[in-house]
């Protein structure tokens, strides 16, 4: 789901590009990787994450999101880097063949995925073995959701599921790195990252 122009504001201010550049840092910290790493960010939004990615490692970064505004506000920018691509995808369908990518990075995006367990497989298909997945979201109680989903002004929230993400994952051969919970007052914020095993 493309977001609202309120949430298309929230997501290119200065305090979502620091945010998730400081999660990203963190997170990365946490693998382990070779001299040349191929990544896919999904729902790149304002492109800083994979920017910084390009710049600080060997490799590709091919950076997607499901709206096209937000990809061609990217491809104007002036901040080019030779090793990064951007492109739209829908995360449900991504364009890339089996175990293409060695980290596969998704910041905020299954919460707007209404078949979100369909996106968790594409991600486990064109992960590599021994690849890693870097994951945030937030994490929306069913009643919000069920709110939502009636709403005039409707965001597209998704009641996501951790347990059966962490099942899913847990049976397709991930271990967890780190996971990380913190509550707020109507949602919480969920932070991991999965190794996949060879």
């Amino acid at each position: 789901m493309k977001m609202l122009g309120f949430e298309k504001l929230l997501v290119n201010s200065p305090w979502s590009k620091k945010r998730g550049l400081a999660l990203a840092k963190k997170l990365l910290e946490l693998t382990e990787l070779g001299d040349r790493t191929d990544f896919l960010e999904i729902g790149c939004g304002n492109g800083e994450v994979s920017r910084y990615i390009a710049k600080t490692y060997m490799g590709s970064v091919t950076a997607t999101d499901i709206d096209s505004e937000q990809i061609n506000a990217n491809l104007k920018s002036k901040d080019k880097t030779s090793n990064l691509t951007f492109q739209v995808a829908d995360a449900i369908m991504l364009p890339f063949a089996d175990m293409s990518f060695d980290v596969i990075i998704s910041f905020g995006v299954l919460h707007h995925v209404a078949d979100w367990q369909k996106a968790l497989a594409e991600i486990n298909r064109v992960l590599k073995p021994g690849g890693y997945l870097i994951y945030a979201d937030v994490i929306y109680p069913e009643a919000i959701s069920d709110m939502d989903r009636v709403s005039r002004f409707s965001f597209g929230l998704e009641a996501i599921d951790i347990d059966e993400i962490n099942d899913y994952l847990e049976t397709n051969g991930y271990k967890e790195i780190h996971s990380l919970t913190e509550k707020s007052l109507v949602c919480q914020n969920y932070e991991a990252v999965y190794h996949k095993s060879d």
